[in-house]
């Protein structure tokens, strides 16, 4: 028990640190480029769609509200402040909103378990690796629902 304890405590930081990335900008990049280039126009609109709202409104809520990250980073100027701030995830609001529209534009149920225990692990590796909260997780869920529900509405 003792050395399941330690060989976890050992790799947990390294394997939430490469899971993290899945909510990360190169990695939603490499699915926008992935689905333009085999030809699923639609997925592509609504996944750029989901990329540029849920950034926009990070920033807009970070710009207004500022709430330090666990591990407090320096800032000294808007661009450093914006991006030192921790609520919402963005992280999180990426990979959920992802989540939501592969599941959606798919119809899979194994795609879908899939889709949405990518989205979980990459959101605890946030807290895990001290960036966020679970009050930050929460807002970057909500915002991928918020996001979800606009590109319903709108396409």
């Amino acid at each position: 028990m003792k050395f399941i304890r330690k060989f976890i405590h050992r790799f947990a930081p390294l394997v939430f640190g490469e899971v993290t990335a899945f909510g990360g900008f190169f990695f939603y990049g490499l699915v926008l480029l992935f689905t333009l280039s085999i030809g699923l126009f639609d997925l592509f609109i609504l996944l750029l769609f989901g990329f540029v709202v849920s950034a926009l409104l990070t920033i807009l809520v970070r710009t207004f509200y500022f709430k330090e990250r666990p591990n407090k980073v320096e800032y000294s100027n808007y661009l450093e402040k914006i991006d030192s701030s921790s609520f919402p995830s963005l992280h999180t609001g990426r990979i959920f909103y992802l989540s939501f529209v592969i599941s959606y534009f798919f119809q899979n149920t194994y795609l879908t378990a899939l889709m949405i225990f990518l989205a979980v692990i990459t959101a605890y590796s946030r807290v895990s690796l001290k960036r966020h909260d679970y009050y930050d997780l929460t807002g970057g869920f909500v915002l991928a629902i918020v996001c979800f529900g606009l590109s319903l509405v709108i396409f």
